[in-house]
């Protein structure tokens, strides 16, 4: 049976099980923002005021979307499908597809909306030229900092190249530096106890002058298209790393943390960008990222955030995404600076992210919030 034909099997199930799900009663979908989240719009939108978050729709697209995902993925040239807004708020799935390849992919499926994006290829992979401004002290993020460092700023093992430590977390009784597999623990060759350092390699750091701890826990990314990784992270031992950022950041992130949600607005603090801000453009999306040097291994990631635009570049990965909940005239709202992702990956516009509670998960730890 080819893919054509899988395609419409697929768009008559999911409408069936749209209709299932608005007149019989099917199960619930965990909605992935906690009660309380405020909705802000996305780039370019403005939602109906009466356009509620819980609303069965959302639902509904998060299981079209597990029916249909199989077969998407077997159109020549798309690499990505999740769920998200359309340009006026309203539910829709979102399709990323390779430039030039957007005429094979349905404009709509089981009553909801495609909204179709040309995209990547996404990289998780070599830094990028330092964008990112200095700080007061004149530093940018790729110096080298005295101890104990600030989060955002460059780091590596001392056979890798540079990536960003994104946080402090602790286990209770033990603190760590978070980051990325790919960071941690170039291309799957390391080992635990290896030194860690900061700047990274490619920023000129040293072992052993440059030590800033120890690797202590990593989770492998599966080189695959058929796989369904979760997430690209690893910890170091330390207690030479402060929480908050370079004066010129976001300051420390919060030990609460937060779900994503299409529209919210986020921050981070990266070793080549800086500080910057961006929207939560996809949830749920399962995508495909380059690995490696020479761009042969790719790998598939499930259940993950996309955010736009031009938020991130090479180096930036690691960092950590947190909430942007500011008025007009700056002061914070209830939930500026939760964590909400882990940058690992982007292309030229769009950056991919791990939901920050499955990292946090993973390695039995919570994000440690600096005292103001």
């Amino acid at each position: 049976m080819g893919p054509k034909r899988n395609l419409i099997l697929a768009m008559l199930t999911a409408v069936l099980g749209y209709i299932g799900i608005l007149y019989l009663g099917a199960g619930p979908v965990p909605v992935p923002w906690p009660d309380g989240t405020i909705w802000a719009p996305g780039p370019g939108v403005a939602p109906s005021p009466s356009f509620d978050p819980r609303d069965q729709s959302v639902e509904a697209a998060l299981r079209v979307q597990a029916m249909v995902e199989e077969d998407l993925f077997a159109i020549a040239g798309v690499i990505g499908a999740g769920v998200g807004w359309t340009a006026d708020g309203r539910t829709a799935l979102r399709v990323f597809v390779e430039p030039g390849q957007v005429s094979a992919v349905p404009t709509r499926l089981a009553n909801f909306p495609v909204v179709i994006s040309e995209a990547g290829p996404f990289h998780a992979g070599m830094p990028a030229p330092v964008t990112a401004e200095a700080d007061e002290s004149d530093l940018l993020p790729t110096s080298r900092f005295d101890r104990p460092v600030p989060v955002g700023i460059s780091t590596g093992h001392l056979n890798s190249t540079a990536g960003t430590i994104g946080a402090v977390v602790t286990d209770g009784i033990d603190t760590y530096a978070l980051s990325n597999w790919h960071v941690f623990v170039p291309a799957g060759q390391a080992r635990v106890g290896d030194p860690l350092l900061q700047p990274g390699p490619y920023d000129g750091g040293a072992n052993p002058a440059d030590v800033i701890g120890t690797l202590a826990a990593f989770e492998p990314v599966k080189l695959s298209m058929f796989a369904s990784n979760k997430i690209d992270a690893a910890i170091a031992k330390t207690d030479e790393v402060s929480p908050f950022t370079p004066a010129n950041g976001y300051g420390s992130a919060r030990s609460e943390t937060m779900k994503a949600r299409p529209g919210l607005q986020v921050q981070k603090y990266g070793r080549t960008t800086g500080h910057t801000h961006g929207a939560v453009e996809s949830i749920n999306t399962s995508i495909n990222v380059t690995y490696g040097s020479a761009g042969s291994q790719i790998a598939r990631f499930t259940g993950q955030i996309i955010i736009c635009c031009s938020f991130s570049a090479g180096g930036d990965s690691g960092s950590l995404i947190v909430v942007e909940d500011l008025d007009d005239e700056g002061t914070e709202g209830p939930n500026n600076r939760k964590p909400v992702a882990l940058l690992f990956a982007g292309d030229q516009t769009r950056t991919i992210a791990n939901p920050i509670d499955l990292v946090l998960n993973r390695f039995g730890v919570k994000i440690v919030e600096g005292e103001r």
